[in-house]
This record gives structure tokens, sequence and C-alpha cells, in this order.
């Protein structure tokens, strides 16, 4: 998948999960909100004895303000379910919608053509995903702390990608000569080796980098500290991303890149000394690559190339929203 695509499909994993947490909500809190409104006392509407006045500094969250159910509370100002509603709507529910309908159309598709993607195929997809984690479980553990997907999601958008793939590039020819061809002038991208993706907050002094490791073991979000101590102009914005980094990439500081091939995922190491300052890293995750061989290498070039060749993810979506005539209703 081309890796624009593969950031797209973390945005929306990112909003679904946003809407399960609104489910969350609405199980969590509403049930046990009526059962505190059924028990309060009646009174009379604007007596001074009103307990769903949101005005009164012993108001609780459960009650209801202007008819509406509080899911939440800051100092005398309430937070509705209606309002949480439509916030999340606003945000992330064009992002969803669309890809509860691209999921429809890809059943419709598949069912159509007789695609189906096998146990095998899904289990050898999956160790590559999971590979530079300790194990599999753990890779589960990590989608399930960063994006909310339990192992049953994370395995179900994965079948999703891969039968996408498999639309897209079932009409692409490939020749063997052309995949041979490809293996022979290319052979050191089936070379076995490991790729570090890791984040950077650089500052200018020793000292500003202690800080920063001071208030990353404060909780503070990676992200937001590298945009705002950040002197690295090219990747501040982003978070400090730097991407996925071959450990021996000899663009890169030696020092730091052998710090961070001992580190687990998710760890932290600094301060180090780079080119321009001093750093702070992250490692957010570790691919390594297995040298592939026989009909195992030439089946996934030969993906590669069609799937080089054919219409690109997101406009194979658009063809298969049109071809079922997908809208939505209201």
């Amino acid at each position: 998948m081309r890796k624009y695509e593969m950031l797209r499909a973390v945005v929306i994993l990112q909003a679904v999960c946003m809407v399960v947490l609104t489910v969350v909500v609405v199980i969590k809190v509403w049930p046990g909100n009526e059962r505190q409104l059924d028990q309060q006392p009646q009174t009379n509407v604007g007596s001074e004895e009103d307990p769903a006045d949101p005005s009164k500094p012993g108001a609780d969250s459960s009650e209801m303000a202007d008819g509406r159910r509080v899911v939440a509370r800051v100092g005398k100002v309430m937070i509705t379910a209606a309002e949480l509603k439509s916030e999340l709507q606003k945000q992330y529910g064009e992002a969803v919608l669309r890809t509860l309908m691209v999921h429809k159309a890809i059943d419709l598709e598949a069912a159509a053509s007789g695609l189906n993607i096998s146990a095998e195929e899904q289990s050898r997809e999956l160790k590559k995903l999971a590979e530079g984690y300790e194990s599999e479980s753990r890779y589960y553990e990590v989608m399930q702390e960063q994006l909310g997907m339990n192992k049953e999601q994370v395995q179900e958008d994965l079948r999703y990608r891969l039968l996408l793939e498999e639309i897209a590039v079932r009409s692409v020819d490939v020749s063997d000569e052309e995949v041979d061809r490809y293996i022979a002038d290319h052979p050191e991208e089936f070379e076995a080796r490991t790729q570090l993706h890791l984040q950077w907050i650089m500052t200018e002094t020793s000292r500003e980098a202690n800080t920063v490791l001071g208030l990353l073991a404060d909780g503070e979000d990676f992200a937001e500290l590298a945009r705002t101590y950040s002197v690295d102009a090219f990747t501040a914005d982003a978070g400090g991303d730097l991407g996925l980094i071959d450990e021996d990439d000899p663009f890169y500081d030696r020092d730091m890149l052998d710090t961070a091939s001992r580190l687990q995922i998710a760890e932290m190491a600094g301060p180090l000394k780079v080119d321009g300052g001093f750093a702070v890293i992250r490692l957010i995750e570790r691919q390594m690559t297995t040298n592939l061989t026989g009909s195992r290498l030439h089946e996934a070039v030969r993906k590669q190339l069609a799937l080089e060749r054919a219409d690109s993810l997101t406009e194979m979506e658009d063809k298969l929203l049109i071809k079922y005539d997908a809208m939505k209703t209201e």
C-alpha cells in the first residue's frame, strides 16, 4: 500500500475509535444518569431547591440542561450529549460513513467476482505487520493502545484492505519477464533489513533536552512537545516524525541509530548529541524484512508492480461507490 494511503487509513481508524468512544459514553454514562435522575426528589421548577439548575454549585453532571442530557461539566458550564454527538459528527462523521460505505461496496464486488482472502494470506500479511514487535500479541496490544482496535477489528480491517488490493490489480497484467527483470535490477530491495520508525525532538542544548525528557516523564505528549520545542523545522510540525529509517542509514547519526536499535517500542532516549544540537528520540515501530525466495518472492513482486500500475486504492474506492450507487440519504 502506498504510504499516503496507509496514513489515510490510520486517520480513518482513529475516527472510528472516536465513534466507539461516543458509544462508550452513551452506554456507561447515560443509563447511570437516568437512575440518578429518577432518584432525585421532585421540586418545583424554578424554586431555590431545584437540583436541575446548572448554575447551582452542587448541580450534578447527570442533570438536565435545556431539556438535554448532560454528559460533562466544566465549572458551571454543561456539555450535553447533543453537543458531543454534533461535534463528533462534524469532525469524523463523513470519514466514518465513507469507510462503512466502502466496506459494503467491497463486500458486493468480492461476492460478484468470487474474490476472497485465504486464512493463510491474511496470516502472512499479519506477520509482516507484526515484524519489529516482540510478538504478534504485542502488536495487537499496541493497536489496542494506540488506535483502540481489538484483535478482531485489526483482522477485519486488514481483510478489507487485501480485498481492495485484489480488486485493484485483477485486470493488471504483469509478465514473468517483467518480474524477473525487476528482481535482477533491484536486488537491494529483497535483502533482509531492519528499519526504525522514529520521532525526535531536537533542541539547541543538552539542558533543554533534559527539560523535554522531564515533561515526557510527566506524561506530556511527544508530538505536542516536538511542535513546541523542536528546532528541526522539517519535522516539528509533523510531531517530530522521521518516518522509517534503515538501521544503517549513512545520513543519520550513527550513535543515534545504535541507541534507537536497542530501544523497545514506545521507549525514549536522550539527550543524544547530533548534528545541529541534542535529540530526544522515541521508537514507534521496528520493521524487519525477511529475504523472500522462489514463488513467494515472485508473487510479492508481481503484486507490487501491479499495484503501482493500477488505480490508487482511493480511486478504486470511488469507482466502487459509483458502481454500486452509494449515496447518503440525509
